[in-house]
């Protein structure tokens, strides 16, 4: 049996979640299990201390920001409406998070213990830059258990082409500081690198800067056309990009303690298990927290809040509002579906997790995509691929299972030849 044929792949069915004369009814009580969030992500400030040329995010100029009155109501709405998961992750993103003063990240935990411990474990998690990073900054970390994650590029030569000050300089030596003194107060740390053709080019530098900077897991994000940044440096460059991951592979592949690849591990994880589902509609749905309702959200500084796809809050749209689906001030998240502007969002993105599922062998491992890249690169969120899906899911996936097979093969191969 191939590792292929153990592989629960989903049943196919039509497009569409009801007649398009109908919309699709949101009603929490019809998910089973019940609907929980598992990740509350808080936007603290849209203020940047640099200025990457790849970014998506439309106000980073701006110093606005979080009061510890929204770090509150923003837990207690999920308390109220009973949506606080067993385990709950905050995570602290969006702009710069280590430009808000030290002393708001030790007060807004205690609002937030105070008021979700009762119902739920808590941790926090911080993606930063680093390059503020300093002792005090990293006392705090080991304070709150924080777990962090670090955006750089990989070698200077790769990170300091697109991740710079605003006046053109590179970041990379102020990030090498900060990962240093995370090192110095033994506190482990991921990193998310942004990868395009000039990383593919250089695969074995790109991995060895990570081994050798002792990070415990390498996530490979791509420039993603989202929001202000239009296009992506990948269109035309899939090719280098499928060689890029089978070098992954190649070189991490049963290193005993070597550079765990977030993209490779979830495929592996996916081969063995597929996602969980849930029930809503009396039909199966696997499990995808930015194509289930309020399964993360996502909290502006000023209280404003959304779902899905965590890089829709804020954008320019017309269509829906800016994705402001209410503000933690006045609404609840549960009252906010009851408004048209959720009720169109949601109708559309199920229309496109139907579409995926009649139409990709992998939806059952990717549960229907990532609704804010079938709006930026299809122009629709009731579309199906983009190049989100081929980059993230489909190349790590394909590649894994081929070399899955490929062992399977070469296995039974030599029990073979040794008379097995």
């Amino acid at each position: 049996m191939t590792a292929r044929s153990r592989i629960r792949w989903f049943p196919q069915r039509s497009p569409g979640c009801l007649p398009a004369t109908t919309r699709c009814r949101f009603d929490p009580l019809d998910f089973s299990p019940p609907i929980r969030t598992r990740l509350l992500i808080l936007q603290p400030t849209p203020f940047c201390n640099i200025d990457c040329d790849y970014c998506y995010l439309p106000a980073r100029n701006s110093a606005a920001r979080m009061g510890l009155a929204t770090v509150r109501r923003a837990a207690e709405r999920l308390r109220d409406d009973g949506l606080a998961a067993d385990e709950l992750t905050i995570v602290w993103h969006a702009g710069e998070p280590l430009t808000m003063p030290k002393d708001f990240y030790d007060e807004a935990a205690a609002v937030l213990h105070d008021v979700l411990a009762p119902l739920c474990v808590l941790s926090h998690s911080i993606q930063t830059n680093a390059t503020l990073v300093d002792d005090a900054w990293c006392e705090l970390f080991m304070r709150h258990n924080m777990r962090i994650g670090v955006s750089v590029d990989g070698p200077a030569a790769l990170h300091d082409l697109h991740r710079r000050t605003r006046d053109h300089r590179g970041t990379h030596a102020a990030v090498m500081r900060g990962m240093a003194c995370l090192r110095a107060h033994a506190i482990p740390f991921h990193a998310i690198a942004v990868v395009g053709p000039a990383t593919f080019a250089n695969a074995d530098a790109f991995l060895d800067f990570f081994i050798e900077q002792g990070v415990s897991e390498l996530c490979c994000n791509y420039d993603e056309a989202e929001g202000t940044h239009h296009n992506s440096s990948l269109d035309g460059h899939e090719e280098a990009h499928a060689a890029f991951v089978a070098r992954l592979l190649e070189r991490a592949y049963g290193r005993a303690g070597g550079q765990r690849v977030r993209e490779l591990e979830m495929a592996f994880q996916l081969i063995a298990q597929p996602l969980p589902t849930y029930r809503w509609h009396r039909q199966d749905w696997p499990e995808n927290a930015q194509t289930q309702p309020f399964a993360l959200i996502s909290v502006a500084h000023n209280g404003d809040f959304s779902t899905f796809s965590p890089e829709l809050l804020g954008q320019p749209s017309a269509e829906f509002g800016n994705f402001v689906l209410g503000n933690v001030a006045t609404d609840g998240f549960f009252d906010s579906a009851r408004g048209l502007r959720f009720q169109r969002l949601w109708d559309a993105i199920v229309r496109g997790t139907r579409a995926c599922e009649a139409s990709c062998a992998h939806y059952g491992f990717c549960g229907g995509g990532a609704p804010a890249n079938k709006l930026y690169e299809n122009g629709d969120f009731a579309s199906a691929e983009t190049l989100y899906c081929r980059t993230m899911l489909k190349r790590p996936f394909d590649a894994v299972l081929a070399r899955l097979e490929y062992e399977a093969v070469s296995g039974r191969a030599r029990l073979t030849a040794h008379g097995g």
